[in-house]
């Protein structure tokens, strides 16, 4: 092997390695700020014992000492480089506060103890981070999870089980929704995360539940009576139910507890929780006891040998209290291990600003694991009483709702905390400091008083945390629309464009929520440059066409947002003789489709679009086109909405009305394969069917006679064959009078 080269290259040159830089001409002098700014850069941590037990260091005091110059002397380096690129001015740093993320997560074998409980959020989770979330929808191809610190992720079908492709499932056997439940405490993994294209600062955060990846490191030895582990059912026997752990040679079994109720019997691929009641280690078999008061109340043993790998989101574990921090507890557990509890997971969720004093030092408490990040050996408790018996905390609120009589609980640096006199019991609110007062943070306490009663409004929900978010700001209760339950198909409300492409415009409610404009509905007529249609930063009025999975659509076409007839936005509301206004999506040649609000969609038959004989619809009307129709028949159950554009239904007198075995007259209004369809003389306008078998006596002169056959074409003597007005055309009653 060579001699390795005194010279590196870097940026594309080499540079002398033994080249040192020059020391500034200045001593560096060291002020308050940045000295409080060098204890923040550390991850907060302070110069306090090492843990006695579970985080305890290998290095001597000489060598952290050492350690801790060096990071010192970087530290000092970095700020003189900062102060230099900015001419030498001196910036005071923000400090920090309960509300703020706070970035890296403190792992647990640091030796050092925290200023603040580990949070998750959007810029700390990571790949490979496990957490505890609760199912908050069930949808067809994917499963949407309610993650701690208010996140939100998604579970592809796919990624549901591992023994079960659940993607390739049809529309009619939902079989997420049969073996999921919104409310359900899930164990997951964080698969990867994608930066939302559409708005800066979100990423998606996709998910997993798949226990090959949850009990990955686990092996027969992991399996302890009592101990409370996660499974598949894999199949469903006589006597029992096959469970899969997602480890290869591991079986599990459950036996059918027979209480006549068919709903409690287990699913396929369904998830469940059970405790460890007996191990089989001749056949690798392990049985559990699914009983949810039993897996309520497992709590998991200190045993020998438990490693990091082990833990899992879900666990209960009895916990010490270690320090007290300001957000939360530091605790240790399992001899070799400590996590945090953040103030919004604490056993009282509307604890006051004397919550220290409930959590003395080596106080006891059952905790359940929150989360657990491998990467930097950091775990997150909860104490809510909801989490700890192992169900999903309640909310008895919902996102728009407003509270007149919110009491002050607490007064933070990040915020108050309220109590939502809702029913039937009591919920927990915070509001930010942003949108308490806005910039006036060091006015909160004087503004505010603990046991105060405030107007708030909900902004969103925290399901994890058992929290509501909400805001004080009086332009959060102006205008109807604030959440996704306040929009309604046809409602007008105004709006602000705040961008342009092609496909359409987004434009932002008064209450903050965000809705898409397509293309076709930006003008009643084709527009082809839509920034030339609307402007960036113009409040416009529109009308809302529908409200699908959180999607807002809206129109700007002016009959549609001007139009006073009633609004056609279900099925159910489609009766006979209904006239309203939509738009039309297709246009065939036997008659042209219609949509409505909310996705309802029509059908307009030829003879119903009033045209001329011979007219085609393609020249008369285009997709986009507003028109007003009038319901001829709907049937419910199928969701066929027959329509027509004829406001005016056709009447015909005593005089005129056409009975079975009349004789009448028509014109040719257009000919299809199988009839021929005629324009009645009348007072009124009526349709006539003129099958092809009844066009002439044999069958040879019938197709003869259609092939000479043209729209327009007068026909006289036509015999009523029945009311559906079927007219019989034979050579022996009728005679074409153009042909």
């Amino acid at each position: 092997m060579g001699v390795p080269s005194s010279k590196k290259i870097a940026n594309g040159k080499r540079h002398d390695s033994t080249k040192s830089f020059k020391p500034t001409k200045k001593p560096f002098k060291k002020t308050k700020d940045d000295l409080a700014a060098r204890s923040e850069a550390a991850l907060q941590l302070e110069d306090v014992p090492d843990f006695p037990r579970g985080g305890g260091s290998s290095l001597s005091r000489k060598e952290r000492e050492k350690i801790y110059e060096e990071v010192d002397a970087e530290f000092d380096a970095d700020e003189r480089v900062s102060k230099k690129s900015k001419g030498g001015k001196s910036k005071k740093k923000k400090i920090p506060n309960d509300a703020d993320d706070l970035g890296l997560l403190f792992g647990g074998l640091t030796g050092k103890r925290p200023r603040y409980a580990n949070k998750i959020t959007t810029k700390n989770i990571s790949p490979g981070m496990k957490l505890l979330g609760v199912v908050t929808e069930v949808n067809q191809k994917d499963i949407v999870i309610s993650l701690p610190g208010g996140l939100r992720g998604l579970v592809r079908a796919s990624e549901a089980s591992d023994f079960t492709d659940l993607g390739i499932e049809d529309d009619e056997n939902e079989l997420l929704g049969d073996i999921f439940s919104v409310g359900q405490l899930v164990p997951c993994i964080v698969l990867q995360l994608d930066d939302d294209t559409k708005e800066a600062g979100k990423r998606k955060i996709w998910l997993s539940l798949r226990l090959s990846l949850l009990h990955k490191g686990f092996s027969f030895d992991s399996f302890q009576l009592g101990m409370v582990f996660s499974a598949n059912v894999k199949s469903v026997e006589d006597h029992g139910y096959i469970l899969h752990f997602g480890l290869p040679s591991i079986t599990g079994f459950i036996e059918i507890c027979d209480d006549g109720n068919q709903k409690s019997r287990m699913k396929t691929g369904q998830l469940i929780q059970g405790v460890v009641t007996k191990i089989d280690r001749e056949r690798k078999i392990i049985r559990l006891n699914s009983d949810p008061d039993s897996v309520a109340k497992c709590l998991t043993k200190d045993l020998n040998g438990m490693s990091f790998d082990l833990l899992i989101p879900g666990m209960m574990i009895n916990a010490r209290v270690q320090s007290v921090l300001e957000n939360g507890i530091l605790f240790d557990f399992l001899t070799y291990f400590n996590g945090t509890v953040d103030l919004f997971h604490l056993k009282n969720p509307l604890s006051n600003k004397s919550w220290k004093d409930e959590y003395s030092q080596n106080k006891t408490v059952n905790a359940r694991i929150l989360f657990i990040d491998p990467s930097s050996r950091a775990v997150g408790l909860t104490l809510n009483p909801h989490l700890v018996c192992n169900k999903a905390p309640p909310l008895h609120v919902s996102s728009g709702g407003i509270f007149d009589e919110a009491k002050v609980v607490r007064i933070d640096k990040s915020g108050l905390l309220l109590e939502l006199p809702s029913k039937p019991a009591s919920t927990p609110a915070y509001v930010s400091t942003y949108d308490a007062a806005g910039d006036e943070v060091k006015k909160l306490e004087k503004k505010y008083k603990e046991g105060n009663h405030i107007r708030v409004r909900i902004l969103g929900l925290k399901q994890m945390e058992g929290l509501a978010i909400g805001t004080l700001k009086e332009s959060a209760f102006e205008g109807p629309v604030f959440s996704h339950s306040d929009v309604k198909p046809g409602m007008v409300t105004k709006a602000k464009v705040i961008s342009v492409d092609s496909f359409g415009a987004i434009v932002q409610f008064p209450g903050g929520l965000k809705a898409m404009c397509p293309l076709r509905h930006m003008s009643e007529f084709e527009v082809t440059k839509p920034r030339k249609k609307f402007k960036v930063g113009a409040e416009l009025v529109f009308r809302v066409l529908g409200c699908k999975s959180k999607r807002i659509t809206v129109t700007y076409k002016k009959t549609l947002v001007k139009s006073k007839l009633p609004i056609l936005g279900s099925y159910t509301d489609a009766t006979e003789g209904l006239v309203t206004h939509g738009w039309i999506t297709k246009i065939e040649k036997h008659g042209c489709f219609v949509r409505f609000y909310n996705g309802v969609q029509g059908f307009v038959p030829r003879f119903e679009l009033g045209l001329e004989p011979g007219s085609d619809p393609d020249s008369v009307f285009h997709v986009g086109e507003v028109v007003k129709c009038r319901v001829t028949s709907a049937a419910h159950g199928s969701r066929r909405i027959t329509l027509s554009l004829m406001i005016k239904p056709a009447s015909v007198s005593e005089d005129d009305s056409i009975k079975l075995g009349s004789i009448v007259s028509g014109i040719i209004d257009s000919i299809t394969s199988q009839a021929v369809i005629v324009r009645v003389k009348s007072k009124g306008v009526l349709k006539g069917t003129i099958s092809a078998e009844h066009l002439a006596d044999h069958h040879e002169q019938a197709k003869l006679m259609k092939s000479l056959l043209r729209p327009g074409y007068e026909l006289d003597k036509l015999l009523v064959l029945g009311m559906f007005i079927n007219i019989v055309a034979n050579s022996s009653c009728i005679y074409p009078s153009h042909i």
